[in-house]
This record gives structure tokens, C-alpha cells and sequence, in this order.
């Protein structure tokens, strides 16, 4: 039954919750989300104010990764779930569909070593908030019972971003939203800043603008950004 297995779900993210002392986070939940479906990595996006995901927590540097190149492309199964608000799955990243959907990015990720990908929307009254995305180093359809854990998780991450008398001992959306990753995409909303000033155009078109320079250059956009913001890169019209 979906309450027993809700219940399993609450329970495995409370023991990591509780085994680290801390309140309930969204690093709990994509860690017992990755070890629940036996993937290789999971992470946690929510909707950021210029239209794209803002990544919270990814399990590891590969996860991690491949959220950030799919902003950085502005497409990719991620982007597409934040977009239409339904599961977006590829079982085989290297197939002709894949490739075709995603030309830039799937050469990327298969470079990384993904060859999988399951994206389950964060929803509630029919807005998405954010996206959980699950990663896998060999193709291949998860069992339906993992599908419906996926979105059982996907779905205890909006309750928790909405509603914070989930966290153990209570918890707020500062606290759910910290952590590293978070504060490195905060310095991306500072950078889009100093270029939209610098070319003289809005924070949508600079925030293109960045991302655009970063795929040119094939460098992460977390160190184009740092460039911007230390004064070693200067945008001009």
C-alpha cells in the first residue's frame, strides 16, 4: 500500500536525519532516495527566480555535476520535468531518442559516466517547485516499484520545502535550502547581476549570456561565475 510505503519512506529519512543530530533536510532525502533505489547519484533542484532549476543537494561530485551542465545547457530531462511538471525518464542516454531530444547534453553526460536518467517533479496545486533527479552509470528501466518510491520521494521533498513541521524538531525553508551547493548558486544570481550592468540588458538575457560563455569556453559555470565576481572576466556589449 502507497501509506505503508510512504511510512518506510519517512522512516529512512528521519534515521539518516536523526544519525546526523540535525533536523530533517533535503540532504536527507536525496541520500535515502539514492540508497532506497540503489542509483548512483540523486539531486534536489528547486525553480530558480530566472526560470531555470537552483540545485540544493546532490549525493556526490557526478551528481553534482550533471545537474549544473544541464543549467548550463538550459535543457536536459531535469529542466524539462521543472518545465511541463511530468516525469521525464531516459533508460538509455546513448540511444537515437535521447540523443536526438538532448544533442549537447548527452554527449556531456555520457562523458561523466551517466547512461540514465529519472527526473520526478517536485508538484503541488499543478506548480513545480523543483525537480528530484535520479542518475544511473548503465541503462536500463528502474522496477515500477522503484518509479513510484521515486516520486514517493520527490513528493516528501515538497511537503518538507512546503510545510517544515516535517523536519525533525522543526525546521524552516532557510535551514532545507542551505549547504554548500546552495551557496555557490547564490553566487551565480550575484554574477548575472554584474553582467546584466555591465551589458546593460535584463537579468534574464545576462543569465543566458553567462551560461553561454561557460559552454564556449567549456569551463563550469561556478568558476566563470567566480571569474565575474573577482573582476578577471568583463562582458561588453
Amino acid at each position: 500500500m502507497a501509506s505503508d510505503r510512504d511510512q518506510a519512506i519517512a522512516t529512512a529519512i528521519g534515521r539518516l536525519a536523526s544519525a546526523d543530530n540535525v533536523p530533517i533536510g533535503i540532504e536527507h532525502v536525496c541520500r535515502a532516495c539514492s540508497a532506497a533505489l540503489g542509483v548512483a547519484g540523486v539531486s534536489l533542484c528547486t525553480i530558480g527566480d530566472l526560470g531555470l532549476g537552483e540545485p540544493i543537494y546532490a549525493t556526490d561530485a557526478i551528481s553534482e555535476r550533471a545537474i549544473e551542465l544541464e543549467i548550463t545547457v538550459g535543457i536536459g530531462p531535469g529542466m524539462q520535468a521543472l518545465e511541463d511538471g511530468d516525469v521525464v525518464v531516459s533508460t538509455d542516454l546513448a540511444s537515437r531518442a535521447s540523443l536526438h531530444q538532448w544533442p549537447v547534453l548527452v554527449p556531456m553526460l555520457g562523458a561523466l559516466g551517466v547512461r540514465a536518467v529519472y527526473a520526478f517533479p517536485l508538484t503541488t496545486a499543478e506548480v513545480t517547485v523543483g525537480v528530484l533527479e535520479l542518475y544511473r552509470a548503465h541503462p536500463g528501466m528502474l522496477p515500477m516499484a522503484a518509479l513510484v518510491d521515486g516520486q514517493l520521494f520527490a513528493d516528501y521533498a515538497t511537503a518538507l520545502l512546503l510545510d517544515s513541521d516535517r523536519g525533525w524538531r522543526g525546521s524552516d525553508v532557510d535551514y532545507l535550502l542551505a549547504g554548500p551547493l546552495s551557496e555557490q548558486w547564490a553566487r551565480v544570481s550575484q554574477a548575472v547581476v554584474v553582467v546584466s550592468a555591465q551589458l546593460g540588458i535584463g537579468v534574464t538575457q545576462a543569465y543566458q549570456r553567462l551560461r553561454a560563455h561557460a559552454f564556449t569556453v567549456d569551463r563550469q559555470l561556478r568558476h566563470v561565475v567566480d571569474d565575474v565576481l573577482e573582476g578577471c572576466i568583463e562582458f561588453t556589449p
